[in-house]
């Protein structure tokens, strides 16, 4: 190796072309990091290697032998500077791998790559991307083809899937899909006590989603959805299929018009293209060909990031759960070293790991439902969850909890029996004795002190509904000027809530109005409310300066809502909306209370409560 002055570069050992995507994602955040092979590696001087990551080598542990043998302090009590090795293989459990000694220099981690792919894509873009579950709204999660990612998104979509609200649906439709069942289930015998699961094939897609037709949406928006015959359509899908040449692209178009036309929906959809394609969606230079659902990822790319390969993107909410949990332990009186669960992160078995994560994950499904988002806390003067807030969380906690003991192979038993993985708490929470349902409360009341650990804090929601503009409402400067009064009202009136506007786009006046909130304050969010298909929203915008300008926002939306058509986008103003934004002179029949008017032709500002 040569010399190199500063910091020591990472070193990536593998084979192409993961490693080749490892060097590019480090290098694209700015990482100094060099290639070397295994010779090469054999013979260099441990001293040399600061942050070494193997990219999923053939003969691993035989390399993480020789490295951790070569690392030990042999003996010596010189203080070592810190080897970190991070070893990338496919997917959990991780090979069998020599342990290094805890008081020499050598850190291993590993990295299952399919495994945190999956976390990441759905961090990235959560289930409740396209839903509303406080609107009673069901997860839905579609995959159509089985290449990877496709099983680590089904697992994991199974323990994040729970949000309260009715027994939620997965959908796999792929080829030899009675095989693929088979396997799966044959694996993970419980998964059907966590989510109704189907299978079927790709030729069978209008069958398939023929029986969740857009007129059920009412019904399935029933308190308790289990009660319900019908079936939630589909919220969120992933395309997953290994080509060369098109297909997947070709499948995720037919996606796109066969949920139009059979349920009215338009969901994200995930577009697996594998790891030439640049990730994150398209770019902005490309949306006229964008149809504003089909999002292009990598997921080799998305784990080769710097920031989740070195920074553990994604883990830092559950490495606290895992301090907070040691913490525990030392106020019981109890030394956390001493049991399997309370070691240190770095000296952590998976297993523990792995079940710290599924909990950190799950945290902004809760925040979905509670109608709050996590800010910087300072922005917090403080927070509280209110007693029916803990009772609902609690409610969803347990059945995340259940979820993964399902998915780990545990079943009901009136006895707890580890060996045979029986658990008397495997029923639902209405069954659950008053300790254990307290053990669910003080789970989700730590919550706020779990994210200000990282810090972090937690600002509810003050959702503003803009119904569709008066036909003489102008826009222009005045309407810009008139949405800044009332804008910096709101935020002055509110100042403890995180502003987020709902609408559907589709008039010119609202997304000036929107575009400049959000211009204003990078804090502004946005629900994108869908009474149609998106792809018939932009059928009839005919300048194509409309459908670039509605796509560009769309794209920045925190939230895509479907539903069945004006009726129910009036009940979601009603219900949703905790002020509504009136454009013109006209107030809509069905608005909530709240609202402020905005008359640019007329006397200005309106407020119709107290300010």
């Amino acid at each position: 190796m040569p010399f190199v002055f500063g910091p020591f570069p990472i070193l990536v050992c593998g084979p192409a072309p993961l490693a080749d995507l490892v060097l590019d994602g480090l290098h694209l955040e700015g990482r100094k990091a060099m290639r070397i092979d295994a010779e090469r590696l054999a013979t260099l001087d441990p001293r040399r290697i600061r942050t070494l990551i193997l990219a999923d080598p053939p003969d691993a542990p035989e390399m993480v032998e020789a490295i951790a043998a070569r690392a030990e302090p042999s003996g010596r009590r010189i203080r070592r500077a810190t080897q970190r090795l991070i070893l990338m293989h496919g997917q959990d459990p991780p090979p069998s791998l020599p342990v290094p000694d805890p008081t020499g220099p050598l850190r291993l981690e590993t990295f299952a790559i399919r495994n945190r792919a999956a976390r990441a894509l759905l961090n990235r873009w959560p289930l409740h991307l396209g839903m509303d579950p406080r609107f009673g709204q069901r997860p839905h999660l579609l995959i159509a083809g089985f290449a990877d990612p496709a099983s680590a998104i089904l697992l994991h979509a199974l323990r994040l899937i729970q949000y309260g609200n009715g027994r939620p649906r997965i959908s796999i439709l792929c080829e030899d899909s009675a095989e693929v069942a088979t396997r799966f289930l044959d694996a993970y015998p419980q998964a059907p006590a966590v989510a109704d699961i189907r299978f079927g094939s790709l030729e069978g897609l209008a069958g398939a989603l023929s029986g969740i037709r857009r007129d059920n949406r009412g019904a399935a928006r029933q308190t308790d959805a289990q009660t319900s015959d019908t079936e939630p359509p589909v919220t969120l899908a992933a395309v997953c299929l290994a080509d060369a040449e098109g297909e997947g692209l070709e499948l995720a178009r037919r996606l796109v018009g066969e949920l139009a036309t059979l349920q009215g929906v338009s969901p994200p959809i995930l577009l697996e293209t594998g790891p030439t394609a640049a990730p994150g969606g398209p770019s902005l230079a490309g949306i006229e060909d964008w149809d504003g659902q089909i999002i292009p990822v990598s997921h080799l790319r998305e784990v080769c990031r710097a920031s989740v390969l070195l920074e553990g993107r994604g883990d830092e909410v559950a490495r606290t759960i895992h301090d907070h949990y040691r913490d525990s332990i030392a106020a019981q009186g109890r030394d956390p070293n001493l049991e399997p669960a309370g070691q240190p992160w770095e000296l952590l078995a998976t297993s523990y790991r792995q079940a710290n994560r599924h909990q950190a994950d799950h945290v902004w499904a809760k925040l979905a439902v509670t109608d709050a988002r996590a800010v910087p806390e300072e922005m917090v003067e403080s927070f509280v969850l209110t007693p029916l807030e803990v009772e609902r969380l609690a409610v969803i906690e347990h059945e995340r909890w259940a979820a993964d003991r399902h998915l780990d192979g545990w079943s009901y038993a009136p006895v707890r029996d580890n060996q045979l993985k029986h658990h008397p708490q495997l029923i639902p929470y209405a069954d659950l004795s008053e300790p254990m349902k307290d053990l669910d409360r003080f789970a989700v009341r730590g919550l706020p002190t779990l994210l200000a650990r990282q810090g972090l804090g937690i600002l509810r929601l003050l959702i503003v509904g803009i119904p569709e503009p008066a036909a003489g409402c102008p826009g222009g400067m005045r309407l810009r000027r008139l949405a800044d009064q009332a804008l910096d009202r709101l935020v002055a009136r509110y100042p403890d809530r995180a502003l987020v506007l709902a609408s559907t786009l589709t008039d010119r006046r609202a997304r000036e109005l929107v575009r400049r909130a959000m211009e204003r304050d990078q804090g502004v969010g946005l629900f994108l409310l869908l009474p149609r298909p998106l792809s018939r929203v932009l059928a009839d915008l005919t300048d194509p300066h409309d459908r670039r300008d509605l796509l560009t926002l769309a794209a920045r939306a925190e939230r895509r809502i479907g539903l069945d058509g004006e009726t129910d986008l009036a009940t979601w103003l009603s219900e949703r909306a905790d002020i509504s934004l009136i454009l013109g002179d006209r107030v809509p029949a069905g608005v909530v209370e709240k609202r402020v008017r905005l008359d640019p032709g007329g006397s200005g500002l309106d407020w119709n409560f107290e300010y």
